[in-house]
């Protein structure tokens, strides 16, 4: 059984928060740049909270580096289920180099072994998922991790994604799989009942859909920096238009903005572990954090927002 506010990581038994800190943006390298004051206050916010659960990576800037230095002080690493990913998985022959990245990150993470080590964006060859799958179970047994998973590739969303995650859950050597889904783009949800049966844990990720659905924004904008100018500005027209129309029906008390309805939406699905929310500041993570106490959309706003857009994901790809 769960601890409240907490679910289990599919067969793992490792228990981790609903909402987990994605700590992309603290690493400054596609959000802009966060002040290391600001960064370690967003830590320990998340952490005071309640928050057991963060997910970096090797490429997101000063991200590890900078929790290494926190979560080493006193006793905060054992509170923390830690998850972080490599790249080095996508060539044949190239365990030495995951092994490497793998050691670099445990360097600046400032730990021994880490809870859950994800393959990036990982190879769809069968024969090098194999050989990367392989390194990581050797590096489990040697205790420097203690589960296995997959962080699908992304940005784009399509069936060649759908039979991606397939192929990784039935390896039956993963623990997790992360995966995009969101009220825009809602086509990763054919395969939830899948992994959970099969005991993969889902970890979701851009549930605000890089911000896109905060509801700062209005038709005419473009953002056109970091990686979010992947999305052309007429799909953006499009989204923000969208998210216009969503608040007229969807902020219903007690939600009372669209990202607190867009969390939700990506949290209540079975089979979800724990959905990845990021932020750059305090406050922003205090919001994500207060979507646990709300209660679960009202059918008919969930029945609307799964009718409307549960096939366009293609539609809001980035390109």
């Amino acid at each position: 059984m769960s601890a409240p506010g907490k679910r289990v990581l599919g067969r793992s038994g490792i228990q981790v928060s609903e909402l987990g800190f994605g700590a992309w943006p603290i690493g400054g390298t596609q959000y802009g740049p966060v002040p290391e004051v600001e960064a370690v206050a967003v830590i320990h916010g998340y952490i005071q909270a309640g928050g057991n659960f963060i997910d970096t990576a090797r490429v997101y800037g000063e991200s590890e580096a900078i929790l290494g230095r926190v979560l080493s002080k006193g006793k905060l690493r054992e509170q923390i289920v830690l998850a972080t990913k490599t790249l080095k998985g996508n060539e044949p022959g190239t365990i030495p180099a995951i092994r490497g990245e793998l050691e670099e990150s445990l360097r600046l993470l400032k730990t021994e072994y880490v809870d859950l080590y994800y393959l990036h964006q990982p190879p769809d060859d069968p024969q090098v998922m194999n050989q990367a799958l392989d390194a990581l179970e050797s590096f489990k047994r040697e205790g420097k991790l203690r589960a296995i998973g997959a962080s699908i590739k992304g940005p784009a969303v399509t069936e060649a994604t759908l039979k991606l995650c397939r192929q990784y859950i039935d390896s039956g050597r993963i623990d997790a799989i992360q995966l995009v889904y969101s009220i825009l783009r809602q086509k990763n949800a054919s395969v939830f009942d899948y992994a959970r049966r099969k005991g993969v844990g889902i970890v979701v990720r851009t549930s605000i859909e890089s911000g896109f659905l905060s509801g700062r924004y209005r038709p005419g904008q473009v953002i056109a920096e970091g990686h979010r100018k992947r999305w052309p500005p007429e799909t953006q027209f499009l989204i923000f238009q969208k998210v216009l129309e969503m608040e007229k029906y969807a902020l219903q008390p007690p939600y009372t903005s669209m990202p607190e309805v867009a969390v939700r939406f990506s949290l209540e699905p079975q089979g979800v572990s724990s959905v990845i929310a990021g932020a750059r500041t305090l406050e922003q993570m205090q919001k994500n954090m207060a979507v646990r106490s709300l209660p679960p959309l009202l059918p008919r706003i969930r029945a609307r927002l799964e009718e409307e857009f549960g096939g366009l994901t293609e539609k809001f790809n980035p390109i």
